[in-house]
């Protein structure tokens, strides 16, 4: 029989200059693998996946569409069910994380406040949004403190970073920021803070990689060797293209000898999924197609050049797009082997940036549309919102615009799941929110306005995905206007803080712990 090999949890690989992270093994664990042999639990991580876009149309209710250039009302395409509870229908956003339906909870009819009477400044609520969207509603809703023009910022500590501080110095990485929307796509216009949802503080934000390729090497090959003989011999491996695995062959194969068969397995599976990740950086082409360089991993997919209007009349299929679906899988596999790695604890993905105006010609193979793909809907994501396409406009466009930004979480979501942990799962360790811009209700910048808006910070949705410190999962859950802070308050408290306000947010929902 063989000896139980005892194993550190913060036990590392490393070999050649590179040094390897390893998952949670059974031999790291107490007897009923629920806590490290060392003592502590296991680790909890916490991620947040954002989209760039609102729930609905404008001047269209949630059940009113025009598909093929007729005016329909169909219900089912609005995210949120009309039932509550762990029996709902799944609408058609939700559709890709069908077979997921008891790991994730959807929070509605949230709200940010503001001052319908007057757009001073002075006159913004706590937590609240100052009057002019888009700027205007992303501060609360990042760090739940009141805004007070429309600058793209947040005047205090954003949720992932509350995390990150509570796990300082456990971990290679704090946190991980990673934004998918390489550029703006409108000439003339640049970022300005749309492209910025993690802070450490007053207008002090962490700035996102949003290269694929750079993201990889700063997780898991960024080692320079000092010593002049190994920098040498180090370059030449990457110029030979040999894999991070390679450089600890030795070490790797004494680990897999000493440890039980369950945690060979384990082993043996983790290190596939840093093959295949490496395989799929190499994979990457350039701008023209050409092989790259040796030693060179791939460069990122090309940065699409700026849009030719907002409409469907006038913007390219070949302009505002960077491949952002191949960008964002990268970043969830980064994500998902950090988490495994346990790197860090803390993790953002920004898919689209707020007011995002990426081309979504692109991504209509992909929806699950009734419109007839041969003339599929023109538009910028923003301008499908706002009716970008005279024949296709209003929910369904949306929807399934949102649908193609779920699909990602729901990628994500899924490999969490299917990542043993302990006695359990990674997911079961994990607190992963998704989190669109906006909702659909009154004009942030003119409530009197009785048509629903895509700049609105009424009606707004979060995902809550995992089962992390008791998150009882499988749910729809409806609020009466509580803050989308009040959510991330009891995110963060399943993930170790003790804290019941977030900024200017009082308060959280205890309803997501069952």
């Amino acid at each position: 029989m063989m000896r139980k090999t005892r194993i550190s949890r913060r036990a590392l690989l490393s070999g050649a200059g590179v040094v390897v992270g390893l998952p949670v093994l059974e031999c790291m664990l107490d007897s009923k693998g629920t806590a490290y042999a060392q003592g502590g639990g296991l680790a909890r991580r916490y991620g947040i996946v954002f989209a760039g876009q609102a729930l609905g149309g404008d001047d269209h209710e949630n059940n009113r569409s025009r598909i093929n250039g007729d005016l329909v009302t169909r219900e089912g395409d609005f995210i949120v069910p009309p039932q509550t509870g762990s029996t709902y229908d799944i609408t058609t956003p939700l559709r890709p994380l069908s077979d997921l339906v008891g790991d994730f909870s959807l929070v509605s009819g949230m709200r940010i406040p503001y001052n319908e009477s007057s757009t001073e400044p002075g006159d913004v609520p706590a937590a609240g949004a100052y009057r002019d969207f888009h700027g205007g509603g992303s501060g609360p809703l990042l760090c739940g403190t009141r805004s007070l023009e429309a600058a793209f910022t947040c005047r205090s500590i954003t949720s992932d970073q509350i995390v990150a501080g509570l796990n300082q110095g456990q971990t290679a990485l704090d946190s991980i920021v990673l934004r998918a929307q390489p550029s703006f796509y409108l000439a003339g216009y640049t970022f300005a803070g749309r492209h910025r949802i993690s802070y450490r503080g007053d207008g002090d934000p962490i700035e996102a990689q949003d290269s694929p390729r750079t993201a990889y090497q700063s997780l898991f090959g960024n080692f320079q060797p000092e010593d002049t003989d190994a920098q040498a011999q180090f370059d030449f491996d990457r110029r030979a293209r040999r894999s991070v695995l390679d450089l600890i062959t030795q070490k790797r194969e004494s680990l897999l000898g000493r440890v039980s068969y369950a945690d060979r397995v384990r082993l043996e599976r983790h290190f596939d999924e840093i093959r295949n990740l490496e395989t799929r950086i190499d994979s990457l082409q350039g701008a023209t197609g050409e092989c790259q360089l040796i030693g060179d991993p791939g460069n990122d997919p090309a940065v699409g050049g700026d849009n030719a209007g907002a409409g469907s009349d006038s913007i390219a299929t070949n302009t505002g797009y960077s491949d952002e679906a191949a960008r964002t899988r990268i970043f969830a596999d980064l994500i998902h082997m950090a988490f495994v790695c346990d790197l860090t604890r803390a993790a953002t993905l920004q898919i689209t940036a707020f007011q995002s105006h990426m081309n979504v010609y692109p991504i209509t193979a992909d929806l699950d549309s009734p419109v007839a793909l041969n003339r599929a809907f023109l538009a910028d994501l923003h301008e499908v919102g706002h009716n970008g396409d005279a024949d296709f406009r209003g929910q369904l466009a949306v929807s399934l615009c949102l649908q193609w930004h779920i699909a990602h979480y729901a990628y994500l979501l899924q490999k969490l799941k299917d990542t043993p942990e302990g006695d359990g799962t990674l997911l079961d360790n994990s607190a992963l929110i998704f989190m669109p811009e906006a909702g659909h209700g009154r004009h942030l910048n003119s409530p009197e306005d009785a048509e629903p808006k895509t700049h609105s910070v009424e009606n707004m949705v979060l995902l809550v995905g995992g089962r992390a410190g008791g998150l009882a999962p499988g749910r729809h859950i409806a609020t009466d206007g509580a803050h989308p802070g009040q959510c991330l308050v009891s995110c963060m408290n399943a993930v170790g803080y003790e804290g019941t306000t977030f900024g200017e947010v009082e308060g959280d929902l205890p309803d997501l712990f069952g």
